[in-house]
């Protein structure tokens, strides 16, 4: 009256496998990749910028008042016609030509101080937006 048990671990050793590669690739890629779709969907960025690191699973957005371009622009009435075009040939070409530290010094306080607001960037509807599509979209890539 032996009693033999027999089990095949092969198929749940797979789903593991499975599922930490989605886990993996969630951390690594589609949390930057929603940061940036958020700015382009729901703050009209043409270029978010973000940050990732991947091996990490991080990822940062910063989220500016205006465009950089809008930003220096701006602030840029110190400078020189030919300084001032330079500059924007620079970031026009997405920095294949970076400007210098000191140019861009001088780009963004030409008066020697900084301008800026005590409200905030984001309203907080936004933020909760943001983390509402997050968890929408870890709910959609992460399932068994």
């Amino acid at each position: 009256m032996g009693l033999e048990l027999k089990v095949e671990a092969d198929e749940i050793v797979a789903n593991l496998q499975a599922m930490q590669s989605k886990i993996s690739h969630f951390k690594r890629v589609d949390i930057g990749a929603e940061l940036s779709a958020w700015q382009t969907k729901d703050l009209n960025r043409h270029r978010p910028f973000t940050m990732r690191w991947r091996a990490q699973g991080r990822a940062q957005t910063k989220i500016r008042p205006h465009s950089l371009y809008e930003m220096m622009r701006s602030e840029g009435e110190a400078l020189t016609d030919r300084q001032r075009r330079r500059a924007m040939k620079g970031l026009r070409t997405h920095l294949q030509h970076p400007i210098t530290r000191k140019q861009r010094a001088r780009l963004l306080h030409p008066r020697g101080h900084q301008h800026w607001s005590t409200r905030p960037i984001l309203r907080e509807e936004m933020l909760h937006r943001l983390w509402e599509e997050l968890v929408q979209v870890f709910h959609e890539k992460i399932r068994w």
